[in-house]
C-alpha cells in the first residue's frame, strides 16, 4: 500500500506519519543504503546478528 493511500485516509497517528516519511526518504537513497536499512530493520537477537556478521565476513574473505 502506497503512502499516498495512507495519507488520504487522514491519518493522524504521528508515528505512522513519521514512518511513512522515513520510508519515502529511504527510497531516495542509494541501493546499498536501502539494502543495509532492510538488513538492520530485521528483529533478531544479538547472537543472531553476531552470526550474520561472522558469515558475511567469511564470505568477503573468500
Amino acid at each position: 500500500m502506497g503512502s499516498k493511500i495512507m495519507t488520504e485516509n487522514n491519518t493522524t497517528n504521528p508515528w505512522l506519519i513519521a514512518a511513512i516519511a522515513i520510508s519515502e526518504e529511504l527510497k531516495k537513497q542509494p541501493p546499498e543504503v536501502q539494502a543495509e536499512s532492510r538488513r538492520m530493520s530485521k528483529k533478531t537477537y544479538p547472537q543472531t546478528w553476531k552470526a550474520i556478521r561472522e558469515k558475511e565476513e567469511e564470505q568477503e574473505q573468500e
